[in-house]
């Protein structure tokens, strides 16, 4: 039995819509091949596995769901779109602990 996707987003459709363009956007412009080629991977798995549902409200939602290593290149793919749109005003990585080894991922 296979395990389902553990990682679930509820989004407007004008959201999944913002999230699908950041994807096709790199499929297409992204520097390096790799990037171009999971931002495909994951268009064609979100429009193949994400759906739309009426919500309590009355308006639709898109639900989508990833497992972790989707959700993780997904958001790889957002920072990609971003870059060179955000400056950051101070090294927030200075106020992070400093782990033991490893981190597993």
């Amino acid at each position: 039995m296979s395990q389902l996707p553990n990682v679930k987003l509820k989004v407007h459709p004008s959201t999944f819509d913002l999230m699908m363009a950041v994807l096709e956007d790199n499929a297409a412009n992204a520097a390096d091949e790799r990037d171009r080629m999971n931002a495909r991977d994951l268009m064609e798995k979100r429009m193949r596995f994400s759906q739309l549902y009426p919500g309590r409200d009355g308006q639709e939602y898109a639900s989508v769901q990833m497992y972790e290593s989707e959700a993780a290149e997904m958001i790889w793919q957002l920072l990609i779109a971003c870059g060179g749109m955000y400056q950051p005003k101070k090294e927030y990585s200075k106020g992070l602990k400093h782990g033991g080894g490893h981190d597993g991922g």
